[in-house]
């Protein structure tokens, strides 16, 4: 059984020559970035480090030496959020066990006093290497990664990858997408993500692909970025295209290159669909993942595509649409998503009630998402089981509210939630946010959803806003809205 380690030595021999990062400080090969990380590994077993290591780092060389260098020590990569408040950090790195972090000067402060080793980025590393008989490759089953969810309703919680899980995962994505060593992929998005971790900095390193990597992300630098290093493959969330195409219409960039662009991490409006097919040269393909399933789990193909639904599930996988007691629901009925397959994750971190909670006695990962399966075979996604408004009984999906709302010309974004009324139980309430300079009345809104909605699902209340809160991954926090 191959591991993580063993794939990235075989890449980093076959491709030694071959450019693996490009950076804000340059670019790296792949003889590069291995010898880097053999010396992080020998950094690591040099003292007592302990057995999990944080990663405090933006995108970039550094964040994937450090990655492997951990593995190759034998020991378990935490990625961190930097964007996570100082306490919910604190409570992530003693969750995790953490005596370790490699960061650097700008994001060192976040962690306080209470790490007991940090290896800053800007120290100069030992130019020790750890010896080629010495590199732990580990088993397939051995942890890879702990990967801690975003936290948008508790605190967050430490979700178990194994090697197996994650180049399972990797098969499937280049099976659906046929990546090979000629890609060149833009990584924008955050690596504590499971996301960005599996699809900009696993998978290229493991197919011996070139990844250009943006510590900050601005449309117009993007655009910029593809036309000068010929990108062939990005992928965003949904918020990031949005820019892309606000971008793409008041600056002239070549993107021919471009022959892959997927959406991930919360669902793709219609409008920003459309907008996006209509801009580029690709279409917007639109998937559906999640940390506990290590990254994805249906994905839309240009071989196989089906605008605004998730796409089919990956060929390695088993999904289904559950009913109350688990059973597997006909096409085109709306129950919880289920999947089952070697991507699900081995468990929460010393949580063992949350993961008998979510992981079925047959191995079938319950996501808390709600959905359906069309007859041929496309996943469509229709809300989150927590975010169900239950109105006089019925149960409603915020989701199709949204979407009607936010096919406003006038509207930028939206959400909407559920809030207390004594007659209803629940009701929905809009929270808009209008696109820059434009004016817009509660009435105008109210009309257009009268005009496309049954009354029951007409939101009761509006409330415009100069944002929504988002999380670090680009989610929207319902739960702070709700409060």
């Amino acid at each position: 059984m191959i591991t993580l380690v063993e794939t990235f030595l075989n890449t980093c021999k076959k491709h030694a020559g071959a450019t693996a990062v490009i950076d804000q400080t340059g670019s790296a090969t792949y003889d590069t970035i291995y010898q880097e990380a053999r010396e992080i590994a020998a950094q690591l077993l040099a003292e007592d480090t302990g057995n999990t290591i944080g990663i405090l780092l933006p995108a970039g060389k550094r964040f994937v030496t450090t990655f492997y260098g951990i593995l190759m020590a034998g020991k378990t990569p935490v990625p961190l959020n930097y964007l996570l408040s100082s306490s919910q950090l604190l409570f992530v790195s003693q969750n995790a066990g953490i005596e370790t972090v490699f960061t650097n000067s700008l994001f060192k402060p976040l962690l306080g006093n209470h790490i007991r080793r940090i290896f800053s980025c800007e120290e100069k590393i030992p130019h020790a290497l750890i010896g080629e008989e010495k590199i732990k490759r580990g088993d397939a089953e051995d942890l890879a990664a702990i990967l801690y969810t975003s936290g948008t309703d508790a605190n967050p919680k430490g979700v178990m990858l194994t090697h197996k899980n994650f180049l399972s995962n990797l098969d499937g994505c280049i099976h659906a997408f046929k990546f090979t060593d000629k890609d060149i992929l833009l990584g924008i998005l955050p690596l504590f993500h499971t996301y960005a971790l599996t699809t900009t900095l696993i998978l290229p390193t493991c197919v011996g692909a070139t990844v250009v990597y943006l510590e900050r992300f601005s449309g117009p630098k993007v655009l910029e970025v593809i036309e000068k290093y010929k990108i062939t493959c990005i992928s965003a969330i949904p918020s990031m295209y949005r820019m892309l195409v606000r971008a793409v219409t008041s600056t002239k960039h070549n993107v021919s290159s471009l022959r892959l662009c997927t959406s991930g991490g919360e669902h793709l409006p219609g409008e920003i669909l459309a907008a996006f097919n209509k801009a580029f040269p690709v279409r917007l393909m639109e998937g559906y993942g999640l940390t506990e399933a290590t990254a994805v789990v249906s994905v839309n193909t240009p071989e196989k595509y089906k605008p605004n639904s998730i796409g089919a599930p990956l060929d390695n996988l088993e999904v289904k649409i559950a009913g109350e007691s688990g059973q597997c629901l006909p096409a085109n009925k709306e129950g919880e998503i289920w999947v089952k397959g070697p991507n699900i994750m081995k468990g929460y971190y010393k949580l063992p009630n949350e993961t008998e909670k979510t992981i079925t006695s047959d191995n079938w990962l319950k996501t808390g998402d709600y959905g359906k399966v069309d007859t041929e075979g496309f996943l469509w996604i229709t809300g989150r089981k927590k975010d169900l408004i239950i109105i006089s009984g019925e149960n409603v999906s915020p989701r199709e509210i949204e979407q009607v709302i936010g096919e406003h010309e006038k509207v930028f974004e939206v959400a909407v939630v559920g809030v207390p009324d004594k007659v209803r139980g629940e009701v929905p309430k809009a929270c808009i946010v209008l696109h820059e300079h434009a004016m817009c009345s509660e009435e105008e809104i109210r009309d257009h959803c009268m005009q496309r909605l049954p009354n029951y699902k007409v939101p009761k209340y509006f409330e415009f806003l100069k944002e929504l809160p988002h999380s670090p991954t680009g989610k929207i926090l319902k739960r702070v809205l709700r409060q």
